[in-house]
């Protein structure tokens, strides 16, 4: 967020003074005007409340509309946001942290306390919540969103920052160029220290312009979204935005949303796109037609999936694949009958979109470049060009990724890095040795996770993997609900190269040939 988005915001306030622009599914309904001036606002508060040009804001709290107004306006106080997943184990999350130095947190008080208890984040793991460990976060100033739980660090409420706001005449200007830093996202590594994607205003101009006309989104239109990379393009354009609340995803309440809302655009990633599909044909509904375009987005999107949902579409909707990566966002888009009819091998993904430049490198790897690419990585050189770890060649000018270079698992919305977890499992007494793969299933059109474990000779395998669960979910050798693993197998790793390294391209072909992996 800079200030040059916010007047684009004032640019729609000034034409289209009274709209209601900005919906929340718990019924509250927000006038741009409103909108941008709770977001000045906020900027105010915190500037009021010490927060310096380029200081990091760790930011853990549950997308809503609340949520979308104090980001923006974090930013644009010239905080550099540092969102993190609020359904994050500790491991990963402690790993992130080592990398940053955050000087605010900005956390919902239920889940700072909660996750303060090791007791309580171990049940809540045993029914599949996870949190990240926020005390682990040093010498912070806190901000809390909701009222004031135990255990919570003393600091002041979302609530407080606002009223700051209102009282203050602190100016927010910021001069700091279009290099400054608005954004840090961690995203895709293969270890156990994932890296810090650093976007500036530049960059995130660059997002924002891009989006734009392939939102194709116009006054009167309704965007369903919580993702700030479509909320803006959307308002900028004059449309109307959905942003869900803190629920978890239910097929059934998102229907109802969209025939409420009278819903034109909206956009998921594959696997919840999946449930939502699966969700709608169990009701033996179709979805509305007021929808115009569908984005899947994030993951792979099998053709599988795709012939699944026309079956629920209108024949007005119009469905769009969109490859894409947090380091440059979006890369390229496919219609759903082209991927559909795509009948070649690998995975199509589409020709580029406008300004953003694709280029193979000589051993197959997939580079680019564009006004939307991140500036690099937290404590490293500028990116010119990014290599994306995706191998993939060209067709009639579209991109076909052919596979990936990175062992990290990408199932539903979270990423698992294999490394981070493998060394504890193999903490495990009877454990020689051990390799995580991920692996595609059409039936949940998401990635599942196999465990191999090389176990102690002469082990009693039943008896041993009994065990084994056990020690993965509670105890010193646990690991993070989020990667456990779908299916064991046990059996002697095979081994590849002079270093004697794990072979995870034959797990990963193992793994294609069990019955769980559909086809």
């Amino acid at each position: 967020m800079t200030p040059s988005l916010l007047a684009r915001l004032d640019a729609r306030r000034t034409s289209d003074r009274h709209a209601a622009a900005v919906m929340s599914t718990d019924g509250r309904i927000l006038s741009v005007n409103d909108f941008s001036s709770r977001i000045r606002t906020i900027a105010r508060g915190f500037a009021a409340a010490g927060l310096k040009s380029g200081e990091r804001v760790l930011f853990a709290v549950r997308p809503d509309i609340d949520a979308i107004i104090l980001m923006l306006g974090i930013a644009e106080a010239g905080g550099v946001l540092v969102p993190v997943d609020t359904n994050m184990g500790p491991a990963l999350f402690e790993s992130r942290m080592k990398s940053i130095s955050p000087s605010w947190v900005v956390a919902e008080s239920i889940l700072y306390s909660l996750s303060a208890s090791r007791w309580i984040r171990s049940l809540l793991s045993r029914r599949g919540i996870n949190l990240p460990r926020l005390g682990a976060v040093r010498n912070a100033r806190f901000v809390h969103v909701g009222r004031s739980w135990p255990g919570v660090p003393a600091g002041k409420s979302a609530m407080a920052i606002e009223m700051l706001g209102l009282n203050s005449r602190e100016s927010t200007a910021i001069d700091d160029g279009d290099n400054a830093a608005v954004m840090m996202v961690f995203t895709s590594g293969t270890s156990g220290e994932p890296k810090a994607v650093v976007h500036t205003r530049r960059s995130m101009r660059g997002v924002f312009d891009t989006i734009d006309p392939l939102l194709d989104a116009h006054g009167g239109d309704c965007v369903y979204s919580g993702e700030l990379h479509l909320i803006l393009p959307a308002l900028f354009a004059g449309a109307s935005v959905v942003i869900p609340c803190r629920t978890r995803f239910s097929a059934k309440r998102v229907l109802a949303d969209m025939e409420r809302f009278r819903v034109t655009h909206f956009f998921e990633v594959s696997a919840e796109f999946q449930q939502l599909v699966d969700g709608v044909a169990a009701l033996k509904k179709t979805l509305p037609e007021t929808l115009r375009q569908i984005w899947i987005g994030a993951a792979p999107v099998r053709a599988t999936l795709l012939r699944n949902c026309k079956l629920v579409l209108a024949k007005s909707t119009r469905v769009w694949c969109v490859y894409g990566m947090t380091e440059v966002l979006p890369v390229a888009r496919v219609s759903l009958d082209e991927k559909v009819q795509y009948d070649g091998a690998g995975d199509l993904v589409g020709p580029c979109v406008d300004g953003v430049v694709a280029r193979i490198s000589e051993d197959g790897e997939l580079l680019l470049r564009g006004p939307n690419l991140c500036s690099g990585y937290f404590g490293e050189s500028p990116l010119q060009e990014l290599a994306t770890g995706d191998l993939a060649r060209f067709d009639d000018g579209r991109i076909v990724l052919l596979g990936r270079r990175k062992d990290m698992i990408i199932r539903g919305q979270f990423n698992i890095y294999p490394e981070l977890y493998e060394s504890t499992i193999e903490g495990i007494a009877g454990v020689t040795r051990c390799a995580m793969v991920g692996f595609y299933d059409e039936a949940a059109a998401d990635e599942k996770v196999l465990l191999v474990i090389q176990p102690v000779e002469n082990t009693h395998v039943a008896a041993f993997e009994e065990r084994l669960w056990r020690e993965l979910q509670s105890g010193p050798n646990s690991i993070d609900p989020a990667a456990l693993p779908d299916t064991i197998v046990f059996m002697t790793l095979p081994m590849c190269g002079r270093s004697s390294k794990v072979d995870k391209q034959r797990l990963r072909e193992f793994a294609m040939q069990l019955p769980c992996a559909s086809q």
